[in-house]
């Protein structure tokens, strides 16, 4: 062997260890922001969650709205007003009073 090939074999050598751990935190650093825990996974977490936030609070928000309905409707404390309302609307009474305007395209 002559003197360029031995100093090749020596540069190679130590130029090994250190591509070699290059390699392992590059692929580290890769799979922190790309990964399925990564940061990327991380922020698409995130808008989720604020999404099924918003959602929850309008669910909420709802829910109070029909408890505060069933409680107008209840025996021990009755809305004569709601309850006129919910029987027109429901079952489709009118009072003799009321004006009837039927819609030929059958719209509601």
């Amino acid at each position: 062997m002559n003197l360029r090939t031995r100093n090749f074999q020596r540069l190679s050598q130590k130029a090994i260890a250190p591509f070699m751990v290059s390699v392992v935190i590059g692929y580290f650093i890769y799979h922190s922001i790309h990964g399925d825990r990564g940061l990327l996974a991380w922020f698409n977490v995130q808008e989720k969650y604020r999404v099924v936030e918003n959602q929850l609070k309008t669910l909420i928000d709802e829910r109070q709205e029909l408890e505060e309905r069933v409680q107008a409707l209840r025996p021990e404390s009755i809305n004569r007003d709601l309850l006129d309302q919910q029987v027109r609307q429901n079952l489709g009474y009118t009072h003799p009073d009321d004006v009837v305007i039927l819609r030929l395209d059958g719209g509601q």
